[in-house]
């Protein structure tokens, strides 16, 4: 009996306690969500007044812009950006303009297109143009590949042949028509006058190579010997340097003198080198220009006749 008595003594203590201890706090959550509620903020933002078309800046973010063409406006917009005015519209500049104009909410029109870029191989095709092409498919598919033309002549008489003569930087290339044909390609190569005081005159489009060819046994001032195809083959790859020393360095053969044109010449089975120095005054002073031509077609004579 008293057993029985303890027994259920203990079972009333027991579940007493267990009462007592289960009750649910519920404060620990409250106090989560007031503290999160207390760090949570709105941040109201004052909308940027939106430039107006008339605005100076305006203006000159959404002028139409050319391809590494030099000029004052692109120096002007590159001023504006805050970067390095060299008055050439290229990657760089182009990425920071279109950055701005989307953070201004401006148009995009007159952001120039990247170029696709195209192999430059002397006397090889160029953008997939070959010698023959119309002009009419020729010009587009250059441009798609190394950007707008930077300068272009109007038709002249060369030797007797009606030409046409646009470049891209550096790179030209000539078209030739007749009335009986339509223009079309005649040749193309690298044309460009290196400055000692400032360098390069023109731009280089991109990488310009030379396939390894074998090089040509031959007299420039006899025109009417033959030529004659040696074994000796000559490396391509970016042979283009200011220097005529280290051109024939990275040749392996000299240029040579030309009598009757006053050039430097130097000739594979696949291309030519034609070189020039204009001393400057007095000769040898720092005005000092070389200029350069690569292209695997020779014309029979080089300067203009008339002018159309």
């Amino acid at each position: 009996m008293v057993a029985a008595v303890l027994i259920i003594l203990a079972f009333v203590a027991y579940r007493y306690l267990v009462d007592d201890n289960s009750s649910d706090d519920p404060s620990s959550s409250i106090a989560v969500q007031t503290e999160a509620a207390t760090n949570t903020s709105t941040t109201i933002e004052t909308p940027a007044a939106t430039p107006t078309p008339s605005d100076p800046d305006t203006v000159i973010l959404t002028r139409e812009y050319p391809w590494l063409i030099p000029s004052a406006e692109v120096m002007e917009l590159q001023e504006l950006l805050g970067i390095a005015a060299d008055g050439l519209y290229g990657p760089g500049t182009r990425e920071i303009h279109v950055a701005t104009l989307e953070a201004n909410g401006l148009p995009l029109d007159g952001v120039p297109n990247v170029p696709t870029g195209c192999n430059i191989v002397i006397s090889e095709d160029i953008c997939g143009v070959q010698i023959g092409n119309l002009m009419d498919i020729a010009i587009p598919a250059i441009t798609s590949g190394l950007g707008s033309p930077t300068q272009e002549a109007g038709w002249y008489t060369d030797c007797g042949t009606q030409y046409r003569t646009i470049y891209w930087g550096s790179l030209y290339v000539d078209f030739t028509r007749s009335e009986m044909t339509e223009p079309k390609v005649d040749r193309w190569g690298i044309r460009n006058t290196f400055h000692v005081i400032n360098g390069w005159e023109k731009v280089f489009p991109g990488i310009v190579r030379f396939p390894e060819s074998p090089l040509v046994d031959w007299n420039p001032n006899e025109p009417d010997e033959p030529i004659s195809i040696t074994e000796v083959i000559v490396p391509g790859g970016p042979l283009i340097v200011p220097e005529p020393a280290l051109f024939e360095e990275a040749v392996g053969a000299p240029l040579l003198y030309n009598f009757s044109t006053g050039l430097f010449m130097f000739q594979t089975a696949d291309y030519f080198a034609i070189f020039s120095e204009y001393s400057g005054e007095p000769p040898g002073s720092e005005e000092t220009e070389f200029v350069w031509e690569f292209t695997d077609t020779l014309r029979q004579c080089e300067t203009p006749v008339t002018q159309e």
